[in-house]
């Protein structure tokens, strides 16, 4: 469509009742690499998922001892 019957088109929505509403905004997508923070604190254990190598050699040595 050229500008022109985009105009007409438009005059005729509007003339026929119709109403233009602003749809809301999307997501975010745009990068942004420190998105989430954890607040530093003694409190929160952030390894608390990992399996730390000395443990596993612990336990691998004491199967291994017996």
């Amino acid at each position: 469509m050229t500008r022109e019957e985009v105009k007409e088109a438009m005059n005729i929505f509007l003339k026929d009742g119709g109403k233009i509403t602003k749809l809301p905004d999307g997501p975010n997508y745009s990068f942004n690499p420190y998105g989430v923070r954890v607040a530093h604190s003694n409190a929160v254990d952030l390894t608390a998922s990992e399996d730390p190598g000395t443990k596993k050699q612990r336990e691998v040595f004491e199967t291994n001892t017996l």
